[in-house]
Protein backbone atom coordinates (compact mmCIF):
# COMPACT_ATOMS: atom_id res chain seq x y z
CA UNK A 1 0.00 0.00 0.00
CA UNK A 2 2.82 2.33 0.94
CA UNK A 3 4.74 1.43 -2.20
CA UNK A 4 1.67 2.10 -4.35
CA UNK A 5 1.25 5.44 -2.63
CA UNK A 6 4.85 6.39 -3.33
CA UNK A 7 4.56 5.28 -6.95
CA UNK A 8 1.40 7.33 -7.33
CA UNK A 9 3.04 10.42 -5.85
CA UNK A 10 6.11 9.98 -8.06
CA UNK A 11 3.90 9.59 -11.12
CA UNK A 12 1.98 12.76 -10.24
CA UNK A 13 5.23 14.65 -9.67
CA UNK A 14 6.71 13.41 -12.96
CA UNK A 15 3.50 14.35 -14.78
CA UNK A 16 3.66 17.90 -13.41
CA UNK A 17 7.33 18.25 -14.35
CA UNK A 18 6.53 17.07 -17.88
CA UNK A 19 3.69 19.57 -18.08
CA UNK A 20 5.98 22.45 -17.12
CA UNK A 21 8.55 21.22 -19.66
CA UNK A 22 5.80 21.11 -22.30
CA UNK A 23 4.85 24.71 -21.57
CA UNK A 24 8.49 25.80 -21.84
CA UNK A 25 8.93 23.99 -25.17
CA UNK A 26 5.82 25.75 -26.44
CA UNK A 27 7.29 29.04 -25.23
CA UNK A 28 10.53 28.38 -27.14
CA UNK A 29 8.66 27.31 -30.28
CA UNK A 30 6.36 30.34 -30.32
CA UNK A 31 9.24 32.69 -29.51
CA UNK A 32 11.03 31.36 -32.59
CA UNK A 33 7.83 31.76 -34.62
CA UNK A 34 8.00 35.49 -33.97
CA UNK A 35 11.70 35.70 -34.73
CA UNK A 36 12.58 35.87 -31.00
CA UNK A 37 12.49 39.70 -30.93
CA UNK A 38 8.79 39.89 -31.80
CA UNK A 39 7.91 36.44 -30.52
CA UNK A 40 9.17 36.42 -26.93
CA UNK A 41 6.52 38.67 -25.37
CA UNK A 42 3.48 37.08 -27.10
CA UNK A 43 4.92 33.66 -26.23
CA UNK A 44 5.26 34.76 -22.61
CA UNK A 45 1.65 35.92 -22.51
CA UNK A 46 0.69 32.54 -23.96
CA UNK A 47 2.80 30.78 -21.32
CA UNK A 48 1.07 32.56 -18.45
CA UNK A 49 -2.34 31.92 -20.03
CA UNK A 50 -1.88 28.14 -20.17
CA UNK A 51 -0.17 28.15 -16.76
CA UNK A 52 -3.26 29.86 -15.32
CA UNK A 53 -5.56 27.31 -16.98
CA UNK A 54 -3.44 24.47 -15.60
CA UNK A 55 -3.50 25.86 -12.06
CA UNK A 56 -7.27 26.16 -12.36
CA UNK A 57 -7.48 22.42 -13.01
CA UNK A 58 -7.58 22.10 -16.79
CA UNK A 59 -5.88 18.84 -17.88
CA UNK A 60 -6.78 18.74 -21.58
CA UNK A 61 -3.43 18.36 -23.32
CA UNK A 62 -4.66 19.31 -26.80
CA UNK A 63 -6.43 22.44 -25.58
CA UNK A 64 -3.14 23.90 -24.27
CA UNK A 65 -1.64 24.07 -27.75
CA UNK A 66 -4.83 25.62 -29.09
CA UNK A 67 -5.02 28.14 -26.23
CA UNK A 68 -1.35 28.99 -26.68
CA UNK A 69 -1.74 29.56 -30.41
CA UNK A 70 -4.94 31.62 -30.07
CA UNK A 71 -3.38 33.77 -27.34
CA UNK A 72 -0.15 34.24 -29.28
CA UNK A 73 -2.05 35.36 -32.38
CA UNK A 74 -4.61 37.54 -30.59
CA UNK A 75 -2.23 39.28 -28.17
CA UNK A 76 0.75 39.58 -30.54
CA UNK A 77 0.84 43.37 -30.92
CA UNK A 78 -0.31 44.24 -27.39
CA UNK A 79 2.30 41.89 -25.93
CA UNK A 80 5.03 43.50 -28.02
CA UNK A 81 3.82 46.92 -26.91
CA UNK A 82 4.32 45.77 -23.31
CA UNK A 83 7.81 44.66 -24.28
CA UNK A 84 8.53 48.03 -25.88
CA UNK A 85 7.34 49.87 -22.77
CA UNK A 86 9.54 47.64 -20.59
CA UNK A 87 12.52 48.35 -22.83
CA UNK A 88 11.98 52.11 -22.66
CA UNK A 89 11.54 52.10 -18.87
CA UNK A 90 14.59 49.88 -18.41
CA UNK A 91 16.66 52.13 -20.66
CA UNK A 92 15.60 55.26 -18.76
CA UNK A 93 16.48 53.63 -15.43
CA UNK A 94 19.87 52.64 -16.83
CA UNK A 95 20.49 56.19 -18.07
CA UNK A 96 19.63 57.59 -14.64
CA UNK A 97 22.03 55.12 -13.00
CA UNK A 98 24.71 56.33 -15.40
CA UNK A 99 24.01 59.96 -14.50
CA UNK A 100 24.36 59.35 -10.75
CA UNK A 101 28.16 59.23 -10.89
CA UNK A 102 28.27 62.73 -12.40
CA UNK A 103 26.27 64.32 -9.58
CA UNK A 104 27.35 65.45 -6.11
CA UNK A 105 25.89 66.53 -2.80
CA UNK A 106 22.14 66.65 -2.26
CA UNK A 107 21.43 66.11 -5.96
CA UNK A 108 23.32 62.84 -5.80
CA UNK A 109 21.26 61.50 -2.89
CA UNK A 110 17.95 62.69 -4.35
CA UNK A 111 18.77 60.98 -7.63
CA UNK A 112 19.82 57.78 -5.83
CA UNK A 113 16.56 57.68 -3.87
CA UNK A 114 14.50 58.45 -6.98
CA UNK A 115 16.18 55.78 -9.13
CA UNK A 116 16.00 53.25 -6.29
CA UNK A 117 12.24 53.78 -5.85
CA UNK A 118 11.57 53.66 -9.59
CA UNK A 119 13.62 50.46 -9.84
CA UNK A 120 11.57 48.80 -7.07
CA UNK A 121 8.31 49.78 -8.79
CA UNK A 122 9.67 48.45 -12.08
CA UNK A 123 10.59 45.10 -10.50
CA UNK A 124 7.10 44.83 -8.96
CA UNK A 125 5.64 45.59 -12.38
CA UNK A 126 7.73 42.81 -13.93
CA UNK A 127 6.55 40.38 -11.25
CA UNK A 128 2.83 40.96 -11.72
CA UNK A 129 2.17 42.32 -15.21
CA UNK A 130 1.83 38.93 -16.93
CA UNK A 131 -0.43 37.27 -14.30
CA UNK A 132 -2.57 40.42 -14.12
CA UNK A 133 -2.80 40.69 -17.90
CA UNK A 134 -4.01 37.11 -18.41
CA UNK A 135 -6.34 37.12 -15.40
CA UNK A 136 -8.19 40.42 -15.63
CA UNK A 137 -10.21 42.15 -18.30
CA UNK A 138 -9.27 45.83 -18.30
CA UNK A 139 -8.05 48.77 -20.36
CA UNK A 140 -4.50 48.27 -21.60
CA UNK A 141 -3.09 51.25 -19.68
CA UNK A 142 -4.66 50.03 -16.43
CA UNK A 143 -2.66 46.80 -16.34
CA UNK A 144 0.51 48.65 -15.41
CA UNK A 145 -0.93 50.62 -12.51
CA UNK A 146 -2.95 47.63 -11.33
CA UNK A 147 0.14 45.39 -11.30
CA UNK A 148 2.11 47.88 -9.19
CA UNK A 149 -0.84 48.47 -6.86
CA UNK A 150 -1.34 44.73 -6.27
CA UNK A 151 2.37 44.18 -5.65
CA UNK A 152 2.50 46.98 -3.08
CA UNK A 153 -0.79 45.98 -1.44
CA UNK A 154 0.36 42.38 -0.87
CA UNK A 155 3.99 42.68 0.32
CA UNK A 156 3.96 39.19 1.86
CA UNK A 157 3.05 37.59 -1.45
CA UNK A 158 5.58 39.74 -3.30
CA UNK A 159 8.28 38.59 -0.85
CA UNK A 160 7.07 35.00 -1.30
CA UNK A 161 7.47 35.40 -5.05
CA UNK A 162 11.03 36.68 -4.60
CA UNK A 163 11.86 33.69 -2.39
CA UNK A 164 10.34 31.36 -4.97
CA UNK A 165 12.40 32.93 -7.76
CA UNK A 166 15.53 32.60 -5.65
CA UNK A 167 14.86 28.90 -4.96
CA UNK A 168 14.33 28.27 -8.69
CA UNK A 169 17.59 30.12 -9.37
CA UNK A 170 19.45 27.90 -6.87
CA UNK A 171 17.92 24.77 -8.42
CA UNK A 172 19.02 25.80 -11.91
CA UNK A 173 22.44 26.77 -10.57
CA UNK A 174 22.79 23.34 -8.99
CA UNK A 175 21.40 21.45 -12.02
CA UNK A 176 22.09 23.63 -15.10
CA UNK A 177 20.87 20.83 -17.37
CA UNK A 178 17.31 21.80 -16.40
CA UNK A 179 17.62 25.29 -17.90
CA UNK A 180 16.51 24.38 -21.48
CA UNK A 181 13.48 22.47 -20.17
CA UNK A 182 12.26 24.01 -16.91
CA UNK A 183 13.76 27.46 -16.32
CA UNK A 184 11.16 29.82 -17.82
CA UNK A 185 8.40 27.37 -16.95
CA UNK A 186 9.34 27.27 -13.26
CA UNK A 187 9.68 31.04 -12.98
CA UNK A 188 6.26 31.51 -14.59
CA UNK A 189 4.77 28.83 -12.32
CA UNK A 190 6.00 30.62 -9.20
CA UNK A 191 4.75 33.98 -10.48
CA UNK A 192 1.33 32.67 -11.54
CA UNK A 193 0.82 30.50 -8.45
CA UNK A 194 1.57 33.33 -6.02
CA UNK A 195 -0.51 35.76 -8.10
CA UNK A 196 -3.48 33.36 -8.06
CA UNK A 197 -3.27 33.39 -4.25
CA UNK A 198 -3.35 37.20 -4.37
CA UNK A 199 -6.32 37.24 -6.74
CA UNK A 200 -8.20 34.82 -4.51
CA UNK A 201 -7.54 37.03 -1.48
CA UNK A 202 -8.81 40.03 -3.43
CA UNK A 203 -12.00 38.19 -4.36
CA UNK A 204 -12.61 37.07 -0.76
CA UNK A 205 -12.11 40.61 0.54
CA UNK A 206 -14.43 41.97 -2.13
CA UNK A 207 -17.15 39.48 -1.21
CA UNK A 208 -16.77 40.22 2.49
CA UNK A 209 -17.00 43.96 1.83
CA UNK A 210 -20.09 43.46 -0.33
CA UNK A 211 -21.81 41.41 2.37
CA UNK A 212 -21.02 43.99 5.07
CA UNK A 213 -22.33 46.83 2.92
CA UNK A 214 -25.45 44.90 1.91
CA UNK A 215 -26.86 43.02 4.95
CA UNK A 216 -29.69 41.49 2.92
CA UNK A 217 -27.11 39.47 0.94
CA UNK A 218 -26.15 37.49 4.03
CA UNK A 219 -29.32 35.43 3.69
CA UNK A 220 -28.48 34.54 0.12
CA UNK A 221 -24.95 33.56 1.10
CA UNK A 222 -26.24 31.24 3.81
CA UNK A 223 -28.61 29.57 1.37
CA UNK A 224 -25.85 28.84 -1.09
CA UNK A 225 -26.33 31.87 -3.35
CA UNK A 226 -23.40 34.08 -4.22
CA UNK A 227 -23.14 37.51 -5.81
CA UNK A 228 -22.77 37.48 -9.56
CA UNK A 229 -19.23 36.65 -10.68
CA UNK A 230 -17.09 39.66 -11.36
CA UNK A 231 -16.45 40.30 -15.01
CA UNK A 232 -12.73 40.19 -14.31
CA UNK A 233 -13.04 36.60 -13.14
CA UNK A 234 -14.12 35.61 -16.62
CA UNK A 235 -10.92 36.80 -18.26
CA UNK A 236 -11.01 33.86 -20.62
CA UNK A 237 -13.18 35.93 -22.93
CA UNK A 238 -10.26 38.35 -23.12
CA UNK A 239 -7.84 35.64 -24.10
Amino acid sequence: MGANGLVGKFYTFAERVMRIAQFQLLWIAFSLCGGIVLGTMPATIGLFTVMRKWLQGNEDNQSYVKIYWNTFRKEFWKANLIGLIFTIIGFLIYMNFSLIRYTHGIVYWLLVIFVFMISILFVILLFYIFPVYVHFENKFSRYFSLSILIGMSFPFHTALMIIGFYLVYLLLLFIPGLIPFLSIGLFSLVSMWVSMKVFHSMEVKKEQTAVKKQPFMKGFMKNGFKPAANENENAESHH
